[in-house]
């Protein structure tokens, strides 16, 4: 889709939130490793670094980027708000809990670093639109871009929806708009980053820089998947663009023709997450025999 397309759009984790004044800090250069409300980026970076999680793709974004905002949020967990590169986070996750700077890592809950991984995942995806390129792009950077822009064209475009969560057989084909679509994309893979974070956090005991998969670990690993899968807790979302339709739902699931693909896990996994080959392979091996058990998603054609 067009990124200008979305203008204005707010990608949402929970539901409405309530504004509230707040603090914010903007993503720029410094070298301390302290939390700082008006240099954040790289002590995110060097926090996440020591701790073991993912920094790859966060080391692609221009540090100027992204501004964060902490809010009393009461229904939504967080916002990201592609129009002006805005995260918009719960005053839980900053320092002492008074909106000035983002706590430290080593501190959250294994469900607070999910959040925010999921949040920087919308932030990544963003930079890739927004930003007018002078120098080119990653490799991995265009293979990201190009995997989204072939997602968006098709699968998550032409979809079918759940109108009734709970009613996983029952489903209505939607043709959705630029919008719609750029946020199911976003909010699909978005899931499935900031349960990847908490699933392994989990299963290693915070001791990400110590410990490595192990054919045990990849076994818990591949059935807490195989579970999250099956009761549809990995499934994308949208908050319709249309007004009217927003009356109705205030939020729009996919169902399980249009989850993830086995492709999406891969990407995700590996170029995005820097995850070795064993997990990967036991990752999509879920998504691909869970496929043979579902309704296809439609064809475009």
């Amino acid at each position: 889709m067009s990124y200008f397309g979305r203008m204005g759009l707010a990608i949402l984790v929970s539901l409405i939130s309530v504004n509230m004044p707040s603090q914010a800090w903007s993503a720029e250069d410094t070298t301390s490793s302290r939390p700082n409300p008006r240099h954040p980026w790289p002590a995110l970076l060097q926090q996440a670094d020591t701790l073991g999680l993912p920094t790859g793709f966060l080391k692609h974004i221009d540090p100027k980027f992204v501004t964060v905002h902490f809010e009393d949020l009461r229904t939504y967990a967080a916002e990201y708000h592609p129009h002006d590169h805005t995260m918009i986070l719960n005053l839980r996750l900053s320092f002492n809990e008074a909106g000035g700077a983002l706590a430290d890592l080593a501190r959250m809950t294994h469900h607070d670093v999910a959040l925010l991984y999921h949040e920087l995942l919308h932030a990544y995806l963003d930079y890739l639109y927004a930003t007018d390129h002078g120098q080119a792009l990653t490799a991995e950077d265009q293979q990201v871009l190009e995997a989204a822009n072939n997602q968006m064209a098709c699968h998550y475009r032409f979809v079918r929806i759940n109108p009734i969560r709970q009613l996983k057989g029952a489903t209505e084909l939607r043709f959705l708009s630029d919008q719609d679509t750029w946020e199911v994309m976003n909010e699909t893979w978005a899931v499935f980053v900031g349960w990847v974070l908490w699933t392994k956090l989990e299963l290693f005991q915070d001791h990400l820089t110590t410990k490595s998969w192990t054919p045990a670990l990849i076994e818990q690993w591949t059935q807490r998947l195989t579970d999250a899968v099956n009761s549809g807790e990995l499934l994308g979302y949208y908050e319709p663009d249309d007004p009217e339709e927003r009356q109705i739902a205030r939020k729009r699931f996919i169902a399980p023709s249009n989850g993830l693909t086995p492709q999406d896990v891969e990407l995700l996994l590996t170029t995005v997450l820097g995850e070795p080959p064993e997990l990967v392979q036991a990752s999509t091996a879920v998504f691909e025999q869970y496929q043979t058990t579902m309704e296809p998603a439609p064809s475009c054609e």
